[in-house]
């Protein structure tokens, strides 16, 4: 049974057993993906299917296939868009992704990736932190009616050590904000009386 709390929880999963577990110890919803030491990678069809049927909570999908960085060529879009379209067939809630380039939000691709996406909704994820400009990428999120949320650990590694920036974040976004970064059960009290958020992310967090 869900304790009462001002919040949510969602938890990144990479497997059948985490996402049961997610779901039995109180996670509101689930981010799967796959290779969570690259700090997450698009999952596979039959991972996320079978996840499907056997949890009752919301799911969103990452879609990202580089290990390394968040810029994306011709191939490696069509990789993603590929994944959209194939994910659209399973009752998932939304998607979990971001593009970057020269860091800044690469808008030409994100236009398409949306445009695929539509009309599901979209978590920006942790590309965010990487932007030289913080202010104008999210003025354009702002104008995205798709992008209802964005992830991020305040450019830290912990989100303990991110406050500042996730603050910020915040006061620029219309929408919600999900703080990440290795937060734990324990961490959240903290972070809860420092950020005041709607939604909390991580891989630990129920």
């Amino acid at each position: 049974m869900k304790s009462i709390r001002a919040y949510k929880l969602e938890s990144c999963v990479v497997s059948i057993e985490q996402a049961l577990n997610a779901q039995k110890r109180g996670a509101d919803r689930l981010e799967i993906c796959t290779n969570l030491e690259t700090d997450g990678l698009t999952p596979s069809f039959s991972l996320v299917s079978a996840i499907c049927n056997r949890v009752k909570i919301p799911i969103r999908v990452m879609i990202r296939e580089t290990p390394a960085g968040f810029d994306v060529d011709g191939e490696t879009l069509v990789h993603m868009i590929r994944a959209i379209n194939e994910f659209k067939h399973l009752p998932i809630e939304g998607y979990v992704l971001g593009v970057m380039k020269d860091r800044r939000i690469d808008r030409h691709v994100m236009e398409e990736l949306i445009d695929h996406v539509t009309p599901f909704p979209i978590t920006f994820h942790r590309a965010i932190d990487s932007t030289e400009d913080l202010q104008e990428d999210i003025g354009w999120l702002n104008q995205q009616d798709s992008i209802d949320s964005i992830l991020t650990s305040g450019g830290a590694v912990k989100a303990m050590d991110g406050i500042q920036q996730i603050r910020q974040i915040k006061s620029l976004f219309r929408g919600d904000v999900l703080a990440a970064g290795k937060i734990t059960p324990e961490a959240l009290p903290f972070l809860e009386k420092e950020l005041h958020l709607s939604w909390y992310h991580g891989s630990a967090i129920v």
